[in-house]
């Protein structure tokens, strides 16, 4: 049986608060395979878990925090396990204690990160040639200022699988990070694994994926909505956009009405099908696209609408992200003139 490993010199209970309801199936046997290896810190409560991919291979991410820390780049406790192999392939201890400027020797960093490694996988330990052994800094935010992470790297190299690893030791002997299995593009000379432990990367990959996100329904509003219910009339696009529960949503008096999608759709073949009312171009409107915010699956989008210039319509329209793709779920708007699509 495996000796268990301590992330501190002292031993650490686990977080006694209770863990939120699971949102991955099997998340808690992940946890318990973490939990065999290394001890959670105390102080430290689940915050989130979500899946991502580590070298085209899938993983599950664990991030732990303390009550006060709610935002990225403060103190956090995570660690990424694979999913098929339940492998741990790092976690990282962002601790604001860890900006003690004093520093262990690089001989007793090193008899403490072969030690650790030795325990989490001796296998892994015997393939690895260290190659130096250095001062390394982190940067984080605990209690709004500026604290700088420090403790001893040794970084090794595995040539059977051309890979890297590394043991970050505190001040106080503590594990700060581990990481394995790191490939490199030494070419390019940067990594080319995902670099989920660390926030600033994790921060700069989610603004790109708001920014593509941000496109996609914008084309997805452009096609189903903006040139669907209006402009082309195209409505066996707007089936592809809005969910089959969407209704448009109006205040009347003190009740709320609903305008559904298969009644919407109605109105607008009727309205394609009249010459009359074709001529009339009450649906030939310009748009642009005021905010589109997303956060994780839900968002909501911004259209102010023109007709020959005159100001006509904003709708707000909230979106959620299925497992077919984003759809719209509900639409408000505010007519800025009376009745101005002669509904």
């Amino acid at each position: 049986m495996k000796k268990l490993l301590l992330i501190t010199v002292a031993m650490i209970m686990i977080s006694s608060k209770p863990m939120a309801q699971d949102s991955i199936p099997g998340q808690k046997d992940y946890l318990n395979e973490f939990q065999k290896q290394v001890v959670i810190p105390s102080g430290y409560h689940f915050y989130s878990v979500k899946k991502v991919v580590a070298d085209n291979e899938l993983a599950l991410l664990f991030r732990y925090q303390k009550d006060r820390n709610e935002n990225k780049n403060g103190e956090h406790f995570s660690f990424i396990i694979s999913e098929n192999e339940k492998q741990i392939l790092g976690f990282t201890y962002m601790d604001k204690k860890f900006s003690n400027s004093k520093m262990i020797s690089k001989a007793e960093a090193k008899k403490i990160a072969e030690t650790f490694l030795r325990q989490l996988d001796n296998s892994l330990a015997k393939e690895l040639k260290n190659l130096w052994i250095e001062q390394h800094d982190e940067q984080i935010i605990a209690n709004d200022k500026e604290a700088i992470i420090s403790g001893i790297k040794y970084k090794c190299y595995r040539a059977a699988t051309n890979d890297y690893c590394w043991v970050i030791v505190g001040f106080d002997g503590a594990i700060v990070t581990f990481e394995r299995n790191i490939k490199w593009d030494n070419t390019a000379g940067k990594r080319i694994t995902e670099k989920w432990l660390h926030d600033s990367w994790v921060i700069e990959k989610d603004k790109i994926d708001v920014s593509s996100e941000q496109e996609v329904l914008k084309t997805l509003l452009e096609t189903t909505f903006l040139n669907g219910a209006l402009n082309d009339l195209n409505t066996e696009q707007m089936s592809n956009g809005f969910h089959p529960d969407f209704a448009i949503l109006i205040a009347d008096n003190t009740n709320l009405k609903r305008l559904e999608l298969p009644v919407w759709i109605k109105i607008v073949e009727e309205y394609k099908n009249d010459a009359k009312k074709v001529k009339s171009g009450d649906r030939n409107l310009e748009y642009k696209f005021d905010l589109i915010d997303v956060t994780g699956n839900a968002a909501v989008v911004k259209t102010q609408l023109f007709r020959k210039g005159e100001h006509v319509i904003t709708d707000y329209i909230s979106l959620l992200k299925f497992e077919n793709g984003w759809q719209a779920v509900a639409k408000v708007s505010n007519e800025h003139i009376r009745n101005p699509l002669k509904m």
